[in-house]
């Protein structure tokens, strides 16, 4: 399991604020990752729908003793609103395409050197959405032990999606998850920090990107909460079908395979029918043998 996560969000600041991709081709800035999350914050109704196209977003996870809900922390307005994962579509507009440097680096990405992709910055930019994670929310500071573990569920979409994170200067980006690589780690979040990652989508269209949040309360209990992001990416990107359209586990792709789960599933099913006729043949060859 991966552990990159500080123990306290200033120093997670002070870690990420240097950080920036280094195929970036727009002016960038970092923000403010020291943020303060109250106990009190707004939660919106289930069902008011939400548009995200820039602006300061983190997923995060919100604890009831062991019931849990993996939510959003859009703070783009006045004040920060936790939304429901159900109701937002993130727009990524072409604004946010990048060209793949000549490096083998990025391999993992799924597209060749040259090759415009679309990303989600780990530093903020201008009319692209800032999409990171946070284990701030007091209910479950208070009563989480010491972290959570995130997972991913897969990814659904056309092309290859990945998430690394990058230094400043001229450190090699650290993978965390990739359909085009085998790439799946489960990684570990220290409590009461607040990181930013590049979110890369090869092809525009929907997308949706699975995640689990799962930890121990500090008396001992399990809790776990599963979650989906959904991106319409790309200019032409219809954003009423993104918000639309219904996860599908069976859909999603497989660390290191662009292939549909349901695909193997399917194969699984047809090399047991193939065992069974085959075994069908042999008995049937042998009563042949015995009459003889």
């Amino acid at each position: 399991m991966l552990k990159f996560a500080t123990r306290t969000a200033t120093r997670t600041a002070a870690c990420v604020l240097t950080a920036g991709l280094a195929f970036s081709t727009s002016p960038a800035w970092a923000g403010d990752l020291a943020q303060v999350v109250g106990a009190d914050e707004h939660v919106a109704p289930q069902g008011q729908e939400k548009v995200i196209d820039t602006g300061h977003v983190d997923v995060g996870a919100l604890l009831d003793g062991t019931d849990s809900e993996l939510m959003a922390r859009d703070d783009a307005g006045d004040k920060p609103v936790w939304r429901h994962l159900d109701d937002l579509v993130f727009s990524v507009g072409d604004k946010a395409q990048q060209t793949l440097p000549d490096t083998d680096d990025f391999g993992f990405v799924g597209a060749e050197s040259g090759d415009k992709v679309w990303v989600v910055p780990q530093t903020e930019q201008v009319g692209v959405p800032w999409l990171g994670w946070n284990t701030q929310a007091p209910s479950l500071v208070d009563a989480a032990d010491r972290g959570v573990t995130m997972e991913f569920l897969g990814h659904s979409g056309p092309g290859d999606f990945s998430l690394f994170l990058q230094n400043g200067g001229f450190e090699a980006p650290q993978l965390l998850w990739s359909t085009a690589q085998k790439s799946d780690e489960d990684f570990w979040v220290d409590l009461n920090t607040h990181t930013h990652a590049n979110w890369t989508f090869t092809e525009p269209g929907t997308h949706q990107v699975g995640i689990r949040v799962k930890g121990k309360t500090k008396d001992g209990a399990d809790f776990s909460t599963d979650g989906v992001l959904t991106f319409a990416v790309g200019d032409d990107a219809d954003v009423q079908a993104a918000q639309d359209t219904t996860w599908n586990p069976d859909d999603a792709q497989t660390a290191g395979s662009s292939i549909p789960t349901w695909v193997f599933v399917l194969a699984g099913v047809g090399a047991v029918v193939l065992l069974l006729a085959l075994g069908l043949a042999l008995r049937s060859a042998k009563r042949g043998d015995n009459r003889g």
